[in-house]
Order: structure tokens, then C-alpha cells, then sequence
């Protein structure tokens, strides 16, 4: 038991991550290795402990250690305000009652008035433009920011 324990992180993809990719229209897949990338059109800027790859628009994909912050880098954050993004049918411009129906229809969960949400090991925090019109504030999706921490299970942290 204690070898799965070890070794499960390395060789199995959460089901909560694996949904997470199938729902998804971005080309990359999370916790996929920095090397499947594909770097035309990003610029490159290393951190410690992580590389991030921005594009034109201002959108970034960023590869930390996982699981567990190690050696191996793969895709763990994405923050995307591509009006051609998909998750779960959901896509900017979308109206926000909307969005939090299908958010909480796949099993997320919202712990603020804000629309932070998470299931397992997958934090979802999506901006939103208000409009007013009339009496009414109209509250529609701007941008996703989606994450994917890890369990830090052997306990490395950034003391690697």
C-alpha cells in the first residue's frame, strides 16, 4: 500500500484532472510534460521552481514540479480570456448565472461570494465584467484562471 501511495502521483492522472482535459478545447492537456509543449508564438520566462510561456494576448500557461513540486515540470496554471476557450460548454461573454449552473452541474463547488471554485485538487477562479442596465447589474465571463495544486504529499515544498 505504501508503494501505490508513492508511486500512484507519478503514474495516474487524478479523475478530477482527466475530466478537466476532456472538457476542454485547449490544446494542451494538464499535468502534461513541459516537453509535449509546443513554444511557436509564446515567449519564455523562467522563475524558480516554474516556466511560464506567454502569448500575444496576454494569456500564460505556466509548467511547476508535479506532483509534489518535482524535477519533472508539467502544465499546472493556465489564466486565458480567449473568447475561443472552452470548459465544460462554457466560453467567455457567458452570462455568470449560467456559468455557476454548469460549474456546480460538474461538481464544483463555490466557498465565496466570488467564483472561485473547487473540486479535488483543481482551483477554478473566473473574472467577470458587471453591466448595468437599468436596476439590473448584468454579470457576464471575462476569464478563466485554473489551476492544479499538488498534494505535496513528500512534503518537498520549495525546499527541494
Amino acid at each position: 500500500m505504501l508503494l501505490f501511495k508513492i508511486v500512484s502521483p507519478y503514474l495516474i492522472t487524478p479523475r478530477e484532472i482527466r475530466e478537466l482535459n476532456n472538457n476542454s478545447n485547449l490544446p494542451y492537456k494538464f499535468i502534461s510534460p513541459i516537453e509535449e509543449f509546443d513554444e511557436e508564438g509564446w515567449e519564455k520566462e523562467l522563475g524558480y521552481n516554474e516556466v511560464k510561456y506567454v502569448d500575444s494576448r496576454e494569456d500564460y500557461i505556466m509548467f511547476n514540479g508535479y506532483p509534489d513540486l518535482s524535477n519533472s515540470y508539467k502544465l499546472t496554471y493556465l489564466s486565458i480570456d480567449d473568447p475561443e476557450f472552452s470548459l465544460f460548454g462554457i466560453c467567455v461573454g457567458n452570462n455568470m448565472t449560467f456559468v455557476d449552473s454548469i460549474m456546480k452541474k460538474n461538481g464544483y463547488r463555490r466557498k465565496t461570494d466570488d467564483y472561485e471554485y473547487y473540486k479535488g485538487k483543481i482551483h477554478i477562479s473566473l473574472a467577470t465584467d458587471r453591466i448595468k442596465k437599468g436596476d439590473k447589474v448584468m454579470e457576464t465571463l471575462r476569464a478563466f484562471i485554473i489551476s492544479i495544486r499538488s498534494s505535496d504529499w513528500f512534503r518537498k515544498g520549495y525546499y527541494k
